[in-house]
């Protein structure tokens, strides 16, 4: 398997992600009915990888999706818009006057009873306007 640096999400790419997300497989569980690894599954569908017509087959076969159905989403068939990739993709791209705008924004919609020190101090510096005050570990 040859992996480029340089990821290239083709079309064949989003619809074998696609087709997994609807069989509700983890990438190791496809990896095991295509016979490689879940990170492999993930090169091919992140662009690392090309993918070659026999592996789109395997794909198909693996996923149990005929022929004609993989055909039909470059025929017109929409597909869902994965908006966690979309959001992700988009803050990719931001500069850090926007990254942290959307920050601030995004932090209010964490639960209050989420743990972990980066949303802990990302709820102690948007509720508190003075910089000086102590933080605290989440518990």
């Amino acid at each position: 398997m040859k992996t480029i640096h340089q990821k290239k999400i083709t079309q064949e790419a989003i619809i074998i992600r696609h087709m997994r997300h609807t069989r509700k497989l983890s990438l190791n569980q496809a990896g095991s009915l295509v016979g490689i690894t879940g990170s492999a599954v993930a090169h091919f569908e992140q662009g690392r990888t090309p993918i070659s017509r026999a592996r789109i087959e395997t794909f198909l076969e693996a996923y149990q999706y005929s022929r004609e159905e993989y055909l039909e989403f470059f025929d017109g068939d929409t597909l869902p818009i994965n908006l966690r990739d979309e959001c992700l993709g988009i803050v990719k791209h931001l500069d850090a006057t926007k990254l942290q705008a959307v920050h601030a924004v995004l932090v209010n919609f964490m639960p209050q009873n989420t743990t972990g020190i980066s949303f802990a101090l990302a709820r102690a510096s948007s509720n508190n306007s003075a910089a000086t005050k102590k933080l605290t570990w989440p518990s």
